[in-house]
């Protein structure tokens, strides 16, 4: 089993629009997946169709008031564990004391699930701290970072690799940032041009890399997740959809030679 957080400090980068694609597409091709939407927004629920209001989610699971199998929920899309505005509650819930017991309980909730499932992906709020960010980052085996072109994708990514490093020095010593997604990318734009070389030169430095693939902007992802729908299934030629198959392809074929070596 290989579990992914798709995660960045800054918003609007399609996060949720990446862990919904990995899930379902993968899905698609047979494989064993499972969305946990970890933002208190909720948007991965709501692009799977999912219940976020009468059915339990993440937080009941972490907090021991229901069971993985009470708390998946199976759609036409694939399997998702829901999340709402109550994991906001979470940095109440684990504190003091029992704060430390708290960073772990995602992780080890999770390996529960170890035989059941291939693929488990990890959406995340748009912030870099916290214990839902430090949950996240202790259960997973590695990163996918979107970004878009703009002068401070770096700089985001400078906080997320020193809380990568902390996490690493105590929790999680195999953490790694598996790569860096380009979405809404336009190769032709000068700007992009240049975040793109500069973003490879950051990754080299912290052996990771930049996705040959880079996902263009398109309107169908919008409405497949309006129309509660997986792009692949809303508009399968569209340029998005088309992008996503391409990254997936890299993201099994590399990611599990780095993962096996």
């Amino acid at each position: 089993m290989r579990i992914t957080t798709i995660i960045n400090g800054k918003g609007g980068v399609g996060k949720t629009t990446t862990t919904h694609a990995m899930s379902t597409g993968l899905n698609k091709r047979g494989l064993s997946t499972l969305a946990v939407d970890y933002d208190p927004q909720g948007n991965l629920s709501l692009a799977f169709g999912a219940d976020v209001s009468n059915h339990p989610t993440m937080y009941h699971v972490i907090v021991g008031e229901a069971s993985f199998d009470e708390a998946i929920q199976h759609t036409t899309q694939g399997n998702i564990i829901a999340g709402n505005s109550s994991l906001s509650k979470m940095d109440t819930q684990y504190h003091g004391d029992t704060l430390l017991d708290g960073i772990t309980r995602l992780k080890e909730e999770l390996n529960r699930l170890s035989d059941q499932y291939d693929y488990i992906f990890i959406d995340n709020q748009p912030l870099i701290g916290g214990l839902l960010t430090m949950q996240s980052l202790v259960a997973a085996n590695d990163l996918v970072v979107p970004l878009s072109a703009d002068v401070f994708a770096v700089q985001g990514l400078v906080k997320l690799q020193e809380a990568t490093e902390r996490i690493k020095k105590i929790y999680n010593p195999n953490l790694m940032i598996d790569g860096l997604l380009l979405t809404k990318h336009n190769p032709r734009t000068v700007i992009s041009g240049q975040m793109s070389e500069n973003l490879k030169k950051w990754a080299s430095a912290f052996n990771s890399r930049v996705y040959k693939t880079f996902i263009r902007e398109g309107v169908a992802v919008r409405e497949a997740q309006l129309k509660k729908q997986s792009v692949f299934d809303y508009a399968p030629t569209s340029n998005p959809a088309q992008d996503y198959i391409e990254f997936i392809n890299e993201y099994v074929d590399q990611g599990e030679l780095k993962h096996a070596n």
